[in-house]
């Protein structure tokens, strides 16, 4: 076999192209066909390396890809599955982070590593973004996910039996529908920060670990002491100096509502609209020393508290709650003193809620005598955490200031005279001048629409009214032209309308476009928002046709659900809709962000 023609083209320079030309002329017929197949081979070989490196790659890939999904009422879950999306990237991850509205459920096929970071919303309930993602894992739909690895970090507030229970329903539905937990799931309370932190650390380490081939290569190492710059925090609290203090409700009202104006110089703090200050209180004095007096305990004793060692009076006083009790309080008490009735009481929520109504450490204490030594008194109590009140300001309005509107609860129960730790620190502790240890907590979940021309409904009875007077501080001072509607109701016209003079002010300079008011007390027939609500209800759905934001705020188990029941009622009688197609108007909004709830 001759080739008479030679190779005129190809990625060959003339040297190359004589010298092969005078090497394939030289072949017979079975030379050149054994030196065809020999380099089909070498091409097959190289083709198979390439597909097992290919291969290889994807596996690693593979391995190393890590799927966070958040479900997220306040923005909190929101925001540490985007700090566990950094720190995953730094170590090499490829990471999705998404929220669980926004997921499709058909790529858990896809899904190798899951971290769930979830809230409990309401009584036990998942964030409206996580319901149907939930709704999904718990029915006959869900599919066998024996590929996944998986951990849950939950957020919630120990002071409600349903804690973390959302968190909880992941953990134990991924498990049952043959998911791998990687790691035990992580329940947080309101100071959420150390065990989030440690969680995360914990979960990428074990990821890292199972992987088949993950390179930690140009891993970069978090230096913490690299802010030059003091950050406030919850876990570097700024000391506030209280600047004013006033109760706004009048002479002979049965309320007691403080607007309080603290002092943010030199903190560097930023807030915005709709988020929330957490403020620290203490015990009183004398709840203090009758908790002693019950566990004859002179208070003098050192005790190892979260805070360091200190006299345990004063661990008492600023470090632990001694008021409300807790189911896990109750818990470790039935633990630590073995009683029966206590452990028969912790068998049935039901029966936990009602006696823990109104009780607090004392009363356990008295009910359920035991002589604690001074650190098994405090194993058994809650840390003091922060109770979050809605600002009240717009801090491009107030400057270096944030206001707060607190209603100081004081009650009577089982004989004695009771009240709020944080409310009446607030009213009757601290006076002007005094200072306050607080830290901003953001929520991106209560916000106003980036667009001024959106109309807003709001709905704050109360103290609910907060975050609207911050709104209406931010509408001014930007001279936005938001339409805008306020629903408020209290007890009674004279004592009880909370800013009257600001609401009738924005009203005049067209900065607050509607208002109307319930005032339950003052007639025979108790009225509330959502009577004023139905009452304006066709113009109340036209705004809500015309894209209106709808915001409640205030009370989560009674008015928010009113509310709620009453919004549905107005769509189906205006819309002329179904039950069921009023509750997806209604659903639609709450995952579009048009419906937007701070509640408590």
């Amino acid at each position: 076999m001759e080739f008479k023609k030679g190779l005129k083209d190809g990625p060959f320079n003339n040297e190359l192209k004589e010298k092969l030309n005078d090497v394939l002329s030289a072949l017979n017929s079975e030379q050149f066909h054994w030196l065809s197949g020999y380099f089909s081979g070498l091409i097959q070989a190289s083709s198979s390396k390439k597909d097992i490196s290919h291969n290889a790659n994807i596996e690693e890939d593979k391995s190393k890809k890590l799927n966070i999904l958040f479900g997220s009422h306040t923005g909190n879950s929101e925001a540490l599955a985007y700090n566990l999306f950094e720190q995953a990237k730094e170590r090499g991850f490829e990471v999705e982070v998404s929220d669980m509205a926004s997921f499709k459920t058909r790529n858990l096929s896809k899904v190798e590593n899951l971290a769930i970071i979830v809230s409990t919303h309401g009584l036990g309930e998942p964030p409206v973004q996580a319901e149907a993602f939930h709704k999904y894992l718990h029915s006959k739909k869900a599919p066998n996910l024996s590929h996944i690895n998986f951990s849950v970090l939950g957020l919630g507030d120990s002071s409600y039996i349903d804690f973390c229970q959302t968190g909880k329903d992941f953990d134990t539905v991924l498990e049952k529908l043959g998911a791998k937990r990687l790691i035990p799931r992580q329940d947080c309370d309101v100071d959420y920060e150390d065990k989030a932190k440690e969680w995360q650390q914990i979960f990428l380490d074990r990821i890292q670990e199972t992987s088949k081939a993950i390179s930690v290569k140009g891993i970069k190492v978090n230096n913490t002491n690299s802010d030059s710059a003091v950050k406030y925090s919850q876990k570097n609290l700024f000391e506030a100096t209280v600047l004013e203090k006033i109760n706004l409700n009048g002479k002979g009202s049965s309320k007691e509502t403080i607007h309080l104006e603290l002092d943010l110089q030199g903190s560097g703090l930023k807030y915005e609209p709709g988020d929330a200050l957490g403020v620290y209180g203490s015990n009183s004095i004398n709840l203090t020393k009758a908790v002693l007096k019950a566990t004859n305990l002179t208070g003098e004793q050192i005790v190892k508290s979260h805070s360091g060692e200190k006299t345990l009076l004063e661990a008492l006083t600023y470090d632990y709650e001694l008021t409300p009790l807790t189911k896990n309080t109750l818990t470790k008490y039935a633990e630590l003193t073995n009683s029966s009735g206590l452990k028969a009481k912790l068998k049935d929520n039901n029966t936990i809620t009602e006696y823990l109504h109104g009780r607090d450490i004392l009363d356990l204490l008295e009910e359920e005598p035991y002589n604690l030594l001074p650190n098994e008194l405090i194993s058994v109590l809650r840390k003091n955490t922060p109770r979050m009140y809605s600002i009240a300001s717009c801090q491009d309005a107030v400057d270096n200031e944030v206001h707060l509107l607190v209603s100081v609860v004081r009650y009577n129960a089982f004989g004695r005279n009771k009240e709020g730790l944080c409310s009446v620190t607030l009213a009757d502790r601290l006076k002007i001048d005094d200072k306050v240890k607080i830290f901003i907590d953001k929520n991106s979940r209560f916000k106003l629409p980036e667009n001024p021309d959106i109309p807003i409904i709001m709905v704050g009875p109360g103290t609910g009214v907060a975050p609207f007077r911050a709104f209406m501080q931010h509408i001014e001072v930007y001279e936005k032209k938001t339409p805008s509607w306020l629903f408020f109701g209290d007890r009674n016209f004279t004592t009880d309308f909370l800013y009257q003079t600001e609401w009738q002010q924005y009203l005049k300079e067209g900065v607050l476009t509607k208002a109307d008011v319930a005032f339950s007390r003052d007639q025979k027939q108790k009225q509330y928002v959502q009577h004023k609500m139905l009452e304006n209800g066709k113009e109340l759905y036209n705004w809500l046709e015309k894209g209106a934001h709808f915001y409640v705020c205030g009370d989560a188990q009674r008015m928010a659900k009113d509310v709620n029941t009453t919004l549905k009622e107005i769509i189906q009688q205006q819309g002329g809709l179904s039950l069921e197609k009023a509750e997806d108007y209604i659903k639609d909004m709450q995952l579009s962000n048009r419906y937007q709830t701070d509640v408590y």
